[in-house]
């Protein structure tokens, strides 16, 4: 499934992915997607999610910006599964010592794991 299809199937219901988080996209997507249209989201997401566990292994190894261009790309891929991402670009922006913009990221995950470390934070 191409972004320009996710978008389509945002649209067919009524997902509004830029007033919601990460987290509520998903959890809608996978309540109203079909069969067919879940398994080929949750392709992306096995994608994503490799992406996303290099992302983690720079960020352990202190190479923020190569974190940040796995988590970049990861997000091109489409909104599907996004809060795991938007959680790890808070972790690099924590470790940038910018806790504002960690905080912008933590919002937009909405995991509960994010939203633990939004806490943390106040």
């Amino acid at each position: 499934m191409t972004p320009k299809q996710e978008k389509e199937l945002l649209k067919k219901y009524g997902i509004d992915a830029e007033k919601l988080s990460a987290e509520e996209v998903t959890q809608l997507l996978k309540k109203h997607a079909s069969r067919e249209e879940l398994e080929e989201l949750k392709k992306k997401y096995a994608k994503k999610m490799s992406y996303c566990v290099q992302a983690e292994q720079a960020l352990r190894q202190g190479n923020l910006r190569r974190a940040e261009e796995m988590l970049d790309y990861a997000l091109s891929l489409g909104v599907y599964g996004n809060e795991v991402v938007y959680n790890l670009l808070g972790d690099v922006y924590v470790k940038k010592g910018m806790p504002e913009k960690a905080k912008e990221y933590y919002r937009k995950s909405g995991s509960i794991e994010s939203l633990k470390k939004l806490r943390s934070m106040s």
